[in-house]
C-alpha cells in the first residue's frame, strides 16, 4: 500500500533516544498508511544491526557516509514515497494523534504546511510516554511568518512532499554542513520565496525528547552562528527584485531582533554582522523591531539608538547564558 505519510528520521550514532522515537512514530503510524525511513548518516555500527531486530513494525533503512542531518533529511525525502512528509530528529516525540491530526486538517484546507503546539510528556508504567499541553505555538497568519517569526521545532511541520520536492532538491541556498545545527531552519529560508498555505492544529502533538545525550542546543552560540550564516547566504542569494521586498525585509528584521537580544558583552562581531543584515535589507514598518514602548523611542532616536539604549539599560550580560567555557568561547569568536 502506497504510504500516505513518510516519516523521514536522520540519525547518527545514538540508540537510546531513538528506539523512543521509533516507538512513538510507529503508534502515530498505525493510524493510517505510513512508511518510516531512517537514514543512518554513518553510524559504527550500523543503526539497523543494532535495532532491526527489536522492532515489531517495519522501517526502512538507508545508510550513507557521515554528511550531516541535513544531507540525511535530504537522502530521506528522496526516498520518501508519501503525499505528506515529517521530518524526526533521533530524540523527538510525537503524539499517536500527529499524523491524522494534522493530515486531516491539511487536506480541509487544501494546506501545504501543518503544524501543532507543543506537548510535555512523561513516561508511563510501561515505558509510553503520557502526554501533556506543553507550550502554544503562534499562529501564522502567512507563511513567511510561519518561516522567521513562528519557527516551530523541526519536528513539529508536515509538509506536502511535491512542495518540498519542488523547491529543495535545487535549492537557493545549497546544503552546508554549518547549517546543521539549525537543519529546519535551513528548509524555511528555502520555501521563503515559494507561497504555501498553513494550516495549525491547535493541540499539544509535539514533544521535545528528554534525554542525557548531546544535542546542538546545547550551546545557542552555535545555533545562532548557523543562523547568522544562513541569514547571510540567503540574502546574498536572493534575487533584489520588487516580488522579494517583503521577504527580505523580513529577513532583515529577523537579524535586528536577534542582535537586540543578544548579550550586551557578547562578540561585538557577531552583533556587528546581525546589524549589517539588517542595513542591507529593505526596511518595513517599525512594528516589527519590538514592543510598544521600543518603537516610541525609535520615533525619537532612531532604530539602531534606541536599540543601543536598552541594551545597555535594560541589556543581559554574557555571563548569565554562556554555554562556552573561555576557550570554547575563545574559538568561537576566531571564528568571526
Amino acid at each position: 500500500m502506497t504510504p500516505l505519510v513518510s516519516i523521514v528520521i536522520p540519525a547518527f550514532n545514538r540508540i537510546g533516544p531513538l528506539r523512543l522515537t521509533l516507538r512513538t512514530a510507529a503508534r502515530a503510524a498505525a493510524a493510517l498508511p505510513a512508511e518510516i525511513i531512517v537514514v543512518d548518516d554513518g553510524s559504527s555500527p550500523p543503526l539497523r544491526d543494532l535495532l532491526a531486530s527489536e522492532l515489531a513494525f517495519p522501517v526502512v533503512w538507508l545508510r550513507q557516509p557521515n554528511a550531516g542531518s541535513m544531507v540525511a533529511r535530504h537522502t530521506g525525502l528522496l526516498a520518501a514515497r508519501g503525499d505528506y512528509v515529517l521530518f524526526l530528529d533521533s530524540d523527538d516525540i510525537i503524539h499517536p494523534a500527529k499524523l491524522v491530526r494534522q493530515t486531516d486538517a491539511m487536506r480541509a484546507a487544501g494546506a501545504e504546511i501543518s503544524y501543532s503546539d507543543m506537548a510535555g510528556y512523561r513516561l508511563g508504567a510501561e515505558g509510553e510516554p503520557e502526554f501533556s499541553p506543553g507550550a502554544t505555538m503562534a499562529a501564522a497568519p502567512n507563511a513567511v511568518d510561519f518561516f522567521l517569526r513562528v519557527q516551530p521545532a523541526p519536528h513539529n511541520p508536515i509538509y506536502r512532499r511535491d512542495y518540498l520536492l519542488r523547491h529543495l532538491v535545487s535549492p537557493l541556498v545549497p546544503l552546508r554542513r554549518e547549517y546543521d545545527p539549525v537543519g529546519d531552519v535551513w528548509i524555511y529560508f528555502n520555501l521563503l520565496l515559494h507561497p504555501a498555505r498553513v494550516v495549525k492544529v491547535h493541540a499539544p502533538l509535539t514533544a521535545i525528547g528528554l534525554h542525557d545525550e548531546g544535542r546542538y542546543s546545547g550551546h545557542w552560540e552555535n545555533l545562532g552562528y548557523a543562523s547568522l550564516r544562513l541569514m547571510e547566504d540567503f540574502l546574498a542569494a536572493c534575487p533584489a527584485t520588487p516580488a522579494t521586498v517583503a521577504v527580505r525585509a523580513a529577513v532583515g528584521e529577523c537579524a535586528f531582533v536577534s542582535w537586540r537580544k543578544l548579550p550586551r558583552d557578547f562578540a561585538p562581531q557577531f552583533g556587528a554582522r546581525l546589524l549589517a543584515l539588517w542595513r542591507r535589507a529593505p526596511k518595513g514598518p517599525v512594528s516589527r523591531l519590538g514592543e510598544r514602548n521600543f518603537v516610541r523611542l525609535v520615533a525619537l532616536v532612531g532604530a539602531e539608538n534606541a536599540a543601543r539604549l536598552l541594551r545597555r539599560w535594560r541589556g543581559h550580560t554574557y555571563a548569565s547564558c554562556r554555554t562556552f567555557d573561555d576557550a570554547g568561547y575563545a574559538a568561537f569568536v576566531a571564528k568571526l
